[in-house]
């Protein structure tokens, strides 16, 4: 068996350098008017054909395209999606949607159709994966939710990782996104396991940038890697660097956006919202630097009081949660942002139709093994190594989120 552990070892950073210069990269989000219009009709096209594929009736299909529309209507209200973003040859319209075309693409359709009109034998809803593959980490982020276990001694080896893989790929998971720590201190796993995986996956990277080379970009873009996730969680050097508790933390940022680009990986900037940072005028100042930086996706997240941040009071007030509402509508769907990168704040459907964690739609694997509704609702149940996964999910579903209702569809 391998097992490929990182050695204990203490991290040092280098002095800050001099104010690292931004690049102006090629928008990935497409600017033509007619070009959005025509891969919208061809989306239609390949839903109602995979429709045809699942259900084999007209009346089956016409019930699940009344399912599935009554589900937009609950998740987007009466908003129309209509930015579509291209990278390496394939669209994307959502960041927890894998892209199109692709086995994850269909399988993803068939998991979300299966669930409103069953069609095959399993009731498996699960689509997406945070596998957490290291507690090591150079950083010591002011929000980090697995600060008690970080720099411990490894639990994963590359075996326990690639299990885990082949068992959510067995269920039809569709992304996986491996976190940490910094998981790009285990690229040589990261590789090696995606390498090795079957198709019908996108696996994405979430990472401070750290260790993210022009050549482990391109490694990972080799291996069959679809995207990375860099946390940037401000607009201004110091104030980014000073939150993650390095120098060097914004320019690595910046350089892992170019290095992914330039391989041809669907970039996505993290943001945790804090209440210092959440004003109009920093979310604007740091959406042009999105911008700038030629990204397809920004993520928003609420900072939670777990982790580093347990016992403290960081929960967003009223106001500051309406103005990342208007800044996610705005942004998504207003008509001046439409060649913009796409904002994904989940926070915002959560409200409206519940919660899709606790293994309905997404779980959180910790860098033990165990399972958990998400990232920010850590209360272990059950291992995804070892013994009956079916039943740890399945516990995981009743005990829900301690946040938020379950999903209501």
């Amino acid at each position: 068996m391998e097992t490929n552990l990182i050695a204990d070892i203490t991290y040092v950073d280098a002095p800050a350098g001099p104010p690292v210069a931004l690049p102006t990269l090629p928008p990935t989000v497409l600017t033509s008017r007619l070009r959005r219009g025509l891969l919208t009709g061809l989306f239609h096209l390949v839903e109602a054909r995979l429709l045809w594929r699942f259900m084999r009736t007209p009346a089956r299909v016409r019930l699940a395209i009344e399912r599935v529309n009554e589900l937009k209507r609950v998740y987007y209200g009466e908003l129309r999606v209509r930015k579509i973003a291209r990278v390496a040859g394939r669209y994307y319209r959502e960041y927890q949607t894998p892209g199109w075309p692709g086995a994850a693409y269909d399988a993803y359709v068939a998991t979300t159709v299966n669930r409103l009109v069953p069609f095959r034998g399993d009731a498996e809803t699960l689509n997406l994966v945070f596998l957490a593959i290291t507690k090591k980490c150079p950083l010591a982020c002011e929000h980090c939710f697995e600060w008690d276990a970080l720099n411990q001694k490894e639990s994963l080896t590359r075996d326990d990782i690639r299990a885990m893989v082949a068992a959510f790929q067995a269920r039809h998971v569709t992304q996986i996104f491996f976190s940490g720590g910094e998981p790009m201190l285990r690229v040589n796993d990261l590789v090696a396991v995606v390498a090795d995986a079957r198709p019908g996956t996108d696996f994405w990277v979430i990472t401070s940038g750290f260790n993210f080379t022009r050549e482990n970009a391109g490694r990972l873009r080799q291996a069959g890697f679809t995207g990375v996730t860099i946390s940037l969680d401000h607009h201004e050097p110091a104030r980014h660097n000073a939150f993650r508790g390095s120098p060097q933390a914004y320019e690595n940022a910046v350089r892992a956006a170019a290095h992914a680009h330039e391989a041809g990986l669907v970039v996505n900037l993290s943001l945790c919202a804090t209440q210092e940072f959440t004003t109009e005028a920093n979310l604007m100042a740091y959406a042009r630097l999105a911008r700038q930086l030629g990204v397809t996706f920004i993520q928003i997240l609420e900072p939670r009081a777990v982790g580093h941040y347990a016992g403290k009071p960081v929960d967003l007030s009223p106001a500051q949660l309406t103005l990342l509402e208007a800044f996610y509508v705005a942004l998504n769907f207003g008509p001046q942002y439409l060649d913009w990168p796409l904002v994904h704040y989940y926070g915002y459907h959560q409200r409206r139709m519940g919660c899709g964690g606790a293994a309905d739609r997404f779980l959180y694997v910790d860098t033990d093994g165990d399972l958990h509704a998400c990232p920010f609702c850590q209360k272990k149940s059950g291992s995804a190594l070892g013994g009956n996964l079916d039943e740890a999910l399945a516990a995981m579903k009743n005990r829900g989120c301690h946040a938020f209702a379950g999903a209501t569809m």
